[in-house]
């Protein structure tokens, strides 16, 4: 085995089934002599999968820190959202008031706009008819369901998947 430390690990990878390819067929005592010799080159690898999973480890810790600090930034996104739209209200109010529908200053042009559409206000006292309601499929019953066992004709249950957890 070629285990030196410019390995990407594919080529570790790769290394590993040629290895398992190369005792398959051999007796007891030769796959023996074989994978002693690849344990003797082992550290090797086990260094390059060590800085692996240390660049996997740096990278989620980067992505957490950058999460927050975008939920932080959102935050203060949300703030300044909601003081413009407080302004935004302040001056509806005066152009309302005032009876003013456009004002052109020296760097806008100011419009109270009629919107698009009229909003929608639902009754909440009166049930709506089926014909206007979207149904979703109740996921967590047909779950349930096909982990009892009962064959449905319109759902399965998908293979697990996996991951790797770095710790």
């Amino acid at each position: 085995m070629n285990m030196n430390n410019n390995l990407t690990l594919f080529d570790i990878q790769k290394e590993l089934l040629e290895l398992l390819d190369r005792i398959e067929d051999l007796p007891p005592e030769s796959a023996e002599q074989v994978l002693e010799e690849w344990i003797e080159t082992y550290g090797k690898c086990k260094e390059k999968l060590d800085n692996y999973a240390g660049l996997i480890s740096e990278l989620e810790a980067r992505a957490k820190l950058r999460r927050e600090e975008a939920q932080r930034l959102s935050k203060r996104a949300q703030i300044d959202e909601n003081k413009a739209q407080l302004l935004r209200k302040i001056l509806l109010n005066f152009f309302s008031r005032i009876g003013l529908k456009t004002v052109e200053t020296n760097r806008y042009r100011i419009t109270l706009a009629k919107n698009g559409k009229r909003p929608l206000i639902l009754d909440e006292n009166v049930p709506i008819p089926d014909e206007f309601l979207v149904k979703e499929p109740d996921r967590t019953l047909i779950r349930s369901a096909l982990e009892k066992g009962l064959s449905l004709d319109f759902a399965r249950l998908g293979e697990p998947t996996y991951s790797i957890r770095i710790k």
